[in-house]
């Protein structure tokens, strides 16, 4: 009974390990997720969670519009999803960019290991929650941003052996691809996207901290709707 327990923690515990690790800019944690399979896996949900932590913030709006449970869950889902794709976009565009630099052409699993340091470099952004707080909270966003992307660069550095010149030119040219083919999609894509979102969520996910703020004081003034 006890060794299943242990069983049934280990991957939650190694999710947290590597998370925590990840924010101390600990070039063990990167190494591992460059080199393990399960610590790849447990990177892609570490991506998976800071999704889901960002729709937290923004899901006040489905708490206030009283959606049903099915579609607060599903909201979750769909923003962790979301969160994973981006994650795949960044590291695909490093993986382009690596034969450039020492790295060469990569091989099937060195391939993973980029999708698994990228991915693990998404844990500040298992703080994308807070992002809802009025005045700092876009500010805090793009902490995390540039925060994640420090460590995606160093990650590839501490996990592939990278000088930091070219540990640097890959990160950031990948995040700058993903962010051209994000942002392009985006506005291609604005009104399927938001329809699917909306169908989804039952309700508009687009909203700034303020206008959330703004949108829970209309609600109490004396007078409005509950």
């Amino acid at each position: 009974m006890l060794a299943l327990l242990a069983d049934l923690l280990a991957f939650p515990l190694l999710v947290l390990d590597l998370a925590g690790r990840a924010l101390g800019f600990s070039a063990a944690a990167f190494a591992r997720a460059a080199g393990s399979g399960e610590a790849q896996t447990a990177a892609l949900l570490i991506a998976f969670l800071a999704g889901v932590s960002e729709m937290l913030g923004q899901s006040v709006i489905l708490v206030i519009n009283r959606v049903a449970l099915y579609r607060f869950l599903a909201s979750l889902a769909f923003t962790g999803v979301s969160y994973v794709l981006t994650a795949l976009a960044w590291a695909l565009s490093a993986i382009a960019v690596a034969p450039l630099t020492r790295l060469g052409v990569l091989t099937p699993n060195e391939i993973a290991g980029v999708v698994g340091v990228v991915s693990l470099a998404f844990a500040p952004r298992l703080f994308g929650v807070f992002s809802i707080a009025p005045y700092f909270g876009l500010a805090l966003g793009h902490v995390l941003e540039t925060w994640a992307m420090v460590l995606a660069i160093f990650g590839l550095h501490a996990g592939f052996g990278l000088p930091l010149a070219a540990a640097l030119f890959c990160g950031g040219a990948g995040w700058a691809v993903s962010y051209a083919a994000r942002s392009y999609l985006g506005h291609l894509l604005a009104k399927p996207l938001g329809h699917m979102r909306l169908m989804v969520s039952g309700s508009p996910l687009d909203k700034t901290p303020q206008q959330i703020i703004d949108d829970i004081a209309r609600r109490l003034k004396p007078g409005d709707e509950a």
